[in-house]
């Protein structure tokens, strides 16, 4: 993304989640900004500090899943650089409408770091695969853990959430085709270049057709490599299973935090599945609004209006909001110390 686009979206994305925390607060004719902070303060720390490290590990699950990748293609990182890949992704596909910025940025560090455009393609594609397979997954077991949850949403709800599972369908299965379309890719990439060239939009189109070639061949290889390692396609799955599975639970270890039932765990950590897919439905950046009103709409069917309101703003400002502020500063720092580095090698040449 381009700097002003940047700016633009991340503008977008704090007015949204503004409008969005203003919406769900107007619910409550008692909810404060003041009630908010004595929630938190007042949490049970023993639930609190778990939801903390859930949190973190949405972070941590998806820079391993990367380190485990590119250690798989010869390209090894330290856990520290896939780290940043990892808050990367996490930060720009939050602010972007479909999450459509995160993986270019992804990206960029990566090529930053010296790994080939085709690699990044393969590597990436397939953790969009196995991040798209893990998400209906559990909602999937959301269906089989406590299925009566699903009946309690209102009929918006009900149906955001089944287009939801559609949209999550489709992008799977569009994802997969990708992997099987190198040729085709390249015949295309030929023809995009010599309609450019007609236009007069582009000098020598035989050199960008070679450079796609490269991709598309580095590109292949690296597919092969992982349809041959059902090992590699294994951990992945596994490993993007456990970041879902991880974010999911904040939202039931918060209620748990602020004296809630036991009885209800099962209920309100089904409710949160429903809302991850339900907020895949639309473009909206981090599927705000969405979530948030999906979120309250079923959490309203356990408890009164005002703890509705505190639950939902209070697990979803942790597992959503804190996490992005937080996937900021770790891009934010990892693009420092990469431009540092290439200054003091500007400065020897």
């Amino acid at each position: 993304m381009k700097k002003n686009n940047k700016l633009l979206w991340s503008a977008l994305t704090l007015v949204l989640a503004l409008a969005s925390i203003a919406a769900i607060m107007a619910q409550s004719k008692e909810m404060s900004v003041r009630d908010l902070i004595y929630s938190i303060g007042h949490a049970d720390p023993a639930w609190m500090f778990p939801a903390l490290i859930c949190m973190f590990g949405f972070i941590f699950l998806e820079s391993e899943a990367y380190w485990q990748l590119l250690r798989h293609t010869g390209y090894s990182k330290k856990r520290t650089d896939t780290l940043v890949y990892s808050a990367a992704d996490i930060y720009c596909a939050a602010i972007t409408p479909s999450a459509s910025g995160g993986q270019p940025v992804c990206a960029w560090f990566m090529k930053r770091d010296q790994i080939p455009a085709g690699v990044i393609t393969a590597v990436l594609l397939l953790y969009l695969i196995m991040h798209s397979l893990a998400t209906i997954t559990l909602g999937f077991a959301a269906l089989f853990i406590k299925p009566s949850v699903f009946l309690h949403f209102s009929i918006w709800s009900k149906l955001l959430i089944l287009a939801g599972y559609i949209a999550l369908f489709c992008v799977t299965a569009f994802f997969f085709l990708l992997l099987r379309m190198h040729q085709r890719l390249y015949s295309w990439g030929c023809i995009f270049f010599d309609w450019l060239h007609k236009k007069g939009w582009l000098k020598d189109p035989k050199k960008w057709k070679k450079k796609l070639k490269k991709v598309i061949d580095d590109y292949s290889s690296c597919v092969s490599l992982f349809r041959g390692s059902r090992h590699i396609r294994i951990i992945i799955y596994a490993l993007n299973l456990l970041q879902r599975f991880s974010q999911t639970l904040v939202s039931p270890l918060v209620y748990m935090a602020h004296g809630g039932s036991a009885a209800n765990f099962r209920s309100v950590f089904v409710m949160q599945c429903f809302a991850t897919v339900g907020s895949n439905c639309v473009p909206i950046p981090g599927g705000m609004g969405v979530a948030d009103y999906l979120l309250f709409d079923g959490f309203s069917e356990l408890m009164s209006r005002d703890a509705a309101v505190r639950l939902e703003l209070l697990s979803r400002g942790m597992s959503f909001y804190m996490l992005v502020f937080i996937s900021l500063i770790i891009m934010l720092l990892g693009y420092l110390a990469r431009r540092r580095v290439y200054l003091t090698v500007l400065k020897k040449r």
